[in-house]
């Protein structure tokens, strides 16, 4: 029945996050697509609990809370002063927001926290690679979804150049958190979560992809 549910949610993430891709694509539907971006996330999210093991705790919900909300503060800090990720600010895709930032980017934060942990997790008992690999996988996440960004309005960067050192804050505060859940030994599995970043990672390339190459072209 596990096995079941599983299936059922890949095949539903796949369908949900290529019908997006034909959605994009047509001229006459892309603004719709783009403002259930908010909903792709939060749904994501969702599933994401569903296959959450063994449980819930007090102490990795706080976590986990906290995880969202300083996210969120570092990325509003980051807006206004242009200091922590360089010079960018957000569109309307991501809903609504506070201080020029979208209350769902803690969330996302959290998500992306969430699945690269649970994939090293997976892979590896090394303790050194538990910790580094998750904020080296969350930097390739986004090398490609700081090209894909733009081209959904989510958010865009002064001069349309990307900086370095917001690669290099990713990696820092994607290590922070790590940290953070390694320090309070939070364990947990998820066999959804890699389906889950690889199908947005996907996304984003074929996104990518069609509107930098083949549209620009």
């Amino acid at each position: 029945m596990n096995n079941l549910k599983l299936s059922y949610s890949v095949i539903f993430l796949i369908i949900f996050y290529f019908v997006g891709i034909a959605g994009f694509m047509i001229p006459a539907t892309n603004s719709l697509f783009k403002n259930l971006i908010p909903l792709a996330i939060l749904l994501s999210a969702v599933l994401l609990i569903l296959f959450h093991k063994p449980g819930f705790t007090i102490t990795s919900i706080i976590v986990f809370i906290v995880i969202a909300v300083l996210s969120f503060f570092v990325e509003a800090l980051g807006v206004k002063t242009g200091n922590i990720f360089g010079q960018y600010t957000y569109g309307n895709t991501l809903g609504p927001k506070l201080a020029d930032t979208p209350l769902l980017i803690g969330i996302n934060w959290l998500m992306l926290i969430y699945c690269t942990k649970v994939i090293t997790d997976s892979i590896t008992v090394k303790k050194t690679i538990r910790i580094i690999a998750p904020p080296l996988l969350m930097v390739i996440y986004d090398l490609v979804l700081e090209k894909a960004a733009p081209v959904l309005g989510m958010w865009s960067w002064a001069g349309g150049e990307i900086p370095q050192k917001n690669y290099i804050a990713w990696f820092c505060f994607s290590l922070l958190f790590i940290l953070l859940i390694r320090f309070f030994k939070l364990s947990f599995s998820n066999k959804l979560a890699p389906y889950v970043l690889i199908t947005q990672f996907i996304f984003f390339i074929i996104i990518v992809t069609y509107f930098k190459l083949i549209i620009n072209d």
